[in-house]
């Protein structure tokens, strides 16, 4: 008489092995670490035998094994089960993480080869005018953080690109970025200096004393050539009345600015943008430190609205001149973005949170 309850057979560990992908070794690391613990153990032989059931998580586990899932994060994936959904969001964040990590790499490899090749023969030269290299600088200076702890960041990122030059500072409240024209062709992104706060006001000083010394009219040497050679390691400029600066680059990693520098979507952001000018002339009448901001710009402070640093604005603001900022959607924790007249970023301000109410 046929047995129709008879439980199923359980597999030795070297079918589970090769059924599921993963060595025995590893089959037996996952027991230890309670990911794969054994339907049965033959309490003389210590025989490790596992439910068909099981063929399923070990082929969970060799897939996560395969993409470097940490076994913290492998357990949160099994423990999420039955529920899908939630799973697959962890697996989703472990390769948004993996694709931060190549891109971190490339940059990596990139600044790497650029030390190789940074002695003179290898560093990047482009020419851009003087007078929009000085508005660059005032339009970033004031967004770089004065934080010893955060060497990296109390520096002024010169980046070359495809047209010209791009400079950027961020203190982690805020960020500013300004781009300058210059000659195109053979720009290298490797090639960047980050530039201490020192180095970059001798520079802006220089600037400042070609207008007001030089032989020639003004005017002319406000929009004069300034020759510059970047690499990661050094830096120098060449003004057009002779003065010559060069100072050492600062071999620390700077955050990674690109990830938001993408372009907005007008059907979405128009709505909930404010006049930079409107902002500085209801900036004008505040002055406890910390504004609230809507769609109609500056408010009273009724809790209402983004809260942000009134100071913080007021530089960012300044330096924008024309064109508006940009508001979260409503209930988003996103920073304010002030943009120019023709949509390109300029500069980001980080939100406030708001004190809870006594």
């Amino acid at each position: 008489m046929t047995d129709h309850h008879r439980e199923p057979r359980l597999l030795p560990i070297g079918e589970l092995s090769r059924t599921s992908g993963l060595t025995v070794s590893a089959v037996r690391f996952y027991d230890r670490e309670g990911l794969l613990v054994p339907a049965d153990v033959d309490p003389q032989t210590g025989y490790r035998r596992y439910s068909p059931a099981q063929v399923r998580v070990a082929r969970l586990l060799a897939g996560m094994r395969r993409v470097g899932m940490p076994v913290a994060e492998m357990a949160a994936v099994l423990e999420a089960l039955p529920d899908t959904a939630a799973a697959v969001d962890l697996l989703d964040a472990h390769l948004r993480r993996l694709e931060d990590g190549l891109s971190d790499a490339r940059r990596e490899v990139s600044r790497l080869g650029g030390l190789l090749t940074s002695g003179p023969e290898g560093a990047l030269e482009l020419t851009v005018e003087a007078s929009a290299l000085a508005r660059a600088i005032d339009s970033v200076r004031y967004a770089a953080s004065a934080d010893p702890d955060f060497p990296m960041l109390c520096a002024v990122l010169l980046e070359p690109h495809a047209g010209g030059l791009r400079l950027i500072a961020t203190d982690r409240y805020r960020l500013a970025v300004a781009e300058v024209d210059g000659a195109p062709g053979g720009h290298d992104s490797s090639r960047r200096s980050l530039l201490p706060t020192a180095l970059v006001d001798r520079v802006r000083r220089a600037l400042w004393e070609s207008t007001t010394t030089s032989k020639h009219d003004t005017s002319t040497a406000a929009t004069s050539p300034v020759t510059l050679r970047l690499s990661p390691t050094g830096f120098s400029a060449t003004l057009v009345n002779g003065t010559h600066l060069e100072g050492d680059a600062l071999d620390l990693d700077f955050p990674d600015y690109r990830r938001l520098l993408h372009d907005e979507d007008p059907g979405q952001v128009r709505a909930r943008t404010v006049p930079v000018a409107d902002l500085l002339a209801g900036l004008a009448t505040r002055s406890e430190p910390h504004v609230h901001l809507d769609d109609t710009g500056v408010t009273e402070s009724t809790g209402q609205g983004l809260l942000v640093d009134r100071a913080f604005l007021w530089e960012a603001a300044s330096t924008v001149g024309a064109g508006y900022a940009v508001l979260p959607a409503d209930g988003e924790i996103a920073p304010l973005a002030l943009r120019s007249p023709d949509g390109a970023l300029v500069s980001l301000v980080m939100p406030i949170r708001p004190e809870p109410a006594p």
